[in-house]
């Protein structure tokens, strides 16, 4: 095609462009632009451009082939920016408002996820219950008395101790001292693991639980070993101490068939 026949295939081209680009600007200007219909149109003035693209560079080489038409050139690239800085601007408008849709959607989507409330187990006192209640409530550390007079059941031994100190901020670490002393002693808190343990293997013994009840059992003395392995009495520096249990539970056993088997002979001799 002659340079004539393109310019008017360019003009339609130009048109098309122009209603597409109206569109979205109108779509922007609004205080809710759709995103969606923004995305359509986006693609359509892509295609536009392009086909508009291809027919200014047949035109452009057609003017360059004349020596004598550098001013038809200077007009005919100034005529066809005009529709390059159109096309970049209304799809970097789109770009940035997708951009600001996926954040505040990110952002709503975060908002809308609540953390479970973490409830802080008391402590009433018991020695026993110390270790997982320090565990927990070591982490707030810093937050000093209000925390810890919160993290205490009321009119129980725990209580009693922090209360005996004025609600300053350099009363906590003596409050802190002071549950440690009465109730986090290591040598205190093996003295009553120690306690419960032989206190299950020998009841254990004596009574003869059922093969039902062992797992039941099994889970209790665990429980017990893992609390002791905590305080650093582990097995494997204290195998003597932990062999001592199979040695009691296996003399209270025989002492308890014993006594079975002389139930027996007194009924048979009678």
């Amino acid at each position: 095609m002659d340079v004539t026949q393109l310019k008017t295939q360019r003009k339609a081209l130009r048109t098309s462009f122009t209603i597409c680009a109206k569109g979205i600007e109108d779509e922007l200007i609004k205080e809710a632009p759709n995103v969606n219909q923004l995305s359509i149109w986006k693609a359509q003035i892509e295609d536009k451009f392009m086909r508009l693209e291809k027919c200014q560079t047949e035109i452009t080489n057609l003017i360059l082939k004349d020596e004598d038409a550098e001013r038809a050139y200077e007009e005919d690239f100034l005529s066809a920016g005009k529709y390059r800085d159109r096309f970049s601007e209304l799809c970097a408008q789109i770009q940035r408002l997708s951009m600001k849709e996926t954040e505040t959607k990110e952002f709503s989507e975060k908002r809308k996820f609540k953390l479970p409330k973490i409830e802080l187990k008391k402590f009433a006192g018991d020695a026993k219950e110390y270790l997982s209640f320090w565990s927990q409530f070591r982490k707030i550390h810093e937050d000093k008395m209000q925390y810890l007079l919160q993290a205490v059941v009321p009119k129980t031994k725990a209580v009693r101790v922090v209360e005996s100190f004025p609600a300053t901020a350099e009363n906590y670490p003596k409050a802190i001292a002071q549950l440690k002393e009465r109730f986090g002693r290591h040598d205190l808190l093996v003295h009553i693991y120690v306690r419960d343990l032989l206190s299950m293997v020998m009841k254990n013994a004596a009574s003869g639980r059922r093969k039902t009840d062992l797992p039941a059992l099994y889970d209790e003395l665990e429980v017990k070993i893992r609390s002791l392995e905590s305080l650093g009495r582990t097995q494997e520096k204290y195998g003597d101490f932990f062999k001592s249990f199979s040695g009691i539970l296996s003399s209270r056993r025989n002492i308890s068939c014993l006594g079975e088997k002389q139930k027996y002979k007194g009924r048979v001799s009678s």
